[in-house]
């Protein structure tokens, strides 16, 4: 089974447009063409860069078409949009959007963009950022920015680890003090869903529909996660930033989601070294990259792919980019960009004359007072890139799988049911859903 999106716990793209020429598999179009963008989300930057295109576009427009995601199979815009490209009346662009996970693509009714990319035009993009969000070794949709997410600890209390798997956090956390937690508001229903949230194409692949959440490796990890307590149970007086402080606390889950988030971890651990161990998994870095904004795709069925690709490589491009609301952008120019900018102090002159800098961030921590983020330096830079670098996988959750979960689970953890009950029925309910998408 392909395991590269095997994270195991979160409590967790683009290019200057004349740098990305490399053809598609088709001629260019000619004449004017109309194409149909089905979106499944209303995005301000996505309507943006479509205005812009139109207007800088004679031959070629974009038309948006809405579609909406429904647990109910008639209304449900994902199959609809699936029957429309078999019928061949399918969209020519498709924008997943934030609901974006691998069972979207897993029917092999979109391109896959990586024959669009020439090898020169691939290295100007976080490469490893677009295998992680390939399967079946294609690139069927790419995300217009992404985030990530990994967890931070004190370096003397992980044991000299730099990334761990399942079995070897839980005797990292075992063997620390009773006391201690794992992290501020852990409880069971909440580690199971940090642990699912990343973990599910490590249970699933996608190509042979064959589902493993029926082994003693899922039943280790619904173990874990039942010695928790039931409900979050914390002091009125609880201080998160003290926990980490004195050791009380193990681990803190950590979002970044803009360049000044690198500050945030010295920020509340004191300047005290930290390790950014990641979520458990084998044998690779733990940090997480998810899709942020805008997952586009072409279809399988569009009369005009190469001008739907002339669209998306406009909107990898690195003047597109800087316009991403959130998130990071996978082209190396467009977040280099924004890293020098991060390393210049900016100063205003007030009222009275004076000269100060400029706040451009803060770093806010349930409790404490803001800290203001003037600029970052050349090793913060240098450590967001090397995170973002070792990123090797992705978390893109399946909300009908992630239901299955949550709600069986619930059943062990009350006891109702006991660890094999639970296990087979998941296996059984993940198994024929898996089936009914691939199709």
């Amino acid at each position: 089974m392909k395991k590269k999106a095997a994270a195991f716990f979160c409590a967790l793209f683009l290019l200057g447009l004349c740098a990305c020429g490399g053809r598609g598999p088709e001629s260019a179009p000619s004449g004017k063409v109309t194409l149909i963008l089905g979106s499944f989300d209303e995005d301000a930057f996505l309507s943006r860069q479509i205005e812009a295109y139109n207007q800088a576009h004679t031959d070629v427009q974009i038309e948006t078409r809405k579609y909406v995601r429904s647990d109910q199979p008639q209304k449900d815009g994902i199959l609809k949009l699936q029957r429309e490209t078999v019928s061949g009346e399918g969209p020519d662009l498709i924008d997943f959007g934030t609901g974006y996970s691998t069972s979207d693509v897993a029917g092999d009714y979109t391109e896959d963009l990586f024959s669009y990319l020439s090898p020169g035009e691939r290295e100007t993009y976080f490469e490893n950022v677009l295998e992680a969000f390939s399967c079946r070794d294609g690139l069927y949709a790419i995300p217009l920015g992404f985030t990530l997410e990994s967890l931070v600890g004190k370096a003397e209390n992980l044991m000299g680890r730099t990334n761990w798997n399942i079995g070897e956090m839980m005797e990292c956390y075992g063997s620390q003090k009773e006391e201690r937690l794992l992290y501020p508001g852990a409880f069971q229903r909440d580690v199971f869903a940090t642990l699912m949230t990343g973990s599910l194409d490590y249970y699933i692949d996608w190509e042979t529909g064959k589902c493993s959440f029926s082994g003693t490796e899922f039943g280790g990890v619904l173990e874990f996660c039942r010695d928790f307590p039931a409900r979050l149970e914390l002091e009125e007086d609880f201080s998160a930033k003290q926990a980490f402080l004195t050791g009380e606390a193990l681990l803190l889950p950590i979002r970044f989601t803009s360049v000044y988030d690198v500050c945030r971890a010295e920020s509340i651990f004191d300047g005290q070294e930290v390790a950014y161990i990641g979520f458990p998994v084998e044998g690779v870095s733990g940090t997480i990259l998810k899709p942020c904004g805008p997952v586009l795709a072409i279809s399988r069925s569009s009369d005009h792919k190469e001008a739907a690709w002339d669209f998306i490589r406009w909107c990898l491009s690195a003047s597109a980019q800087g316009g991403l609301s959130s998130g990071f952008p996978v082209c190396r120019n467009a977040l280099e960009e924004q890293l020098a900018q991060a390393m210049e102090i900016e100063y205003e002159t007030d009222q009275s004359g004076a000269v100060r800098p400029v706040a451009k961030a803060q770093v806010i921590f349930e409790g404490e007072d803001p800290a203001p983020i003037y600029c970052i330096t050349q090793a913060q830079a240098q450590s967001l890139l090397e995170l973002i670098g070792s990123a090797q996988i992705c978390s893109m959750v399946d909300r009908t799988i992630y239901n299955i979960l949550m709600e069986e689970a619930e059943y062990y953890f009350n006891g109702a049911k006991s660890l094999e009950e639970v296990k087979d029925v998941i296996q059984s309910r993940i198994s024929m859903y898996v089936s009914e998408r691939i199709g």
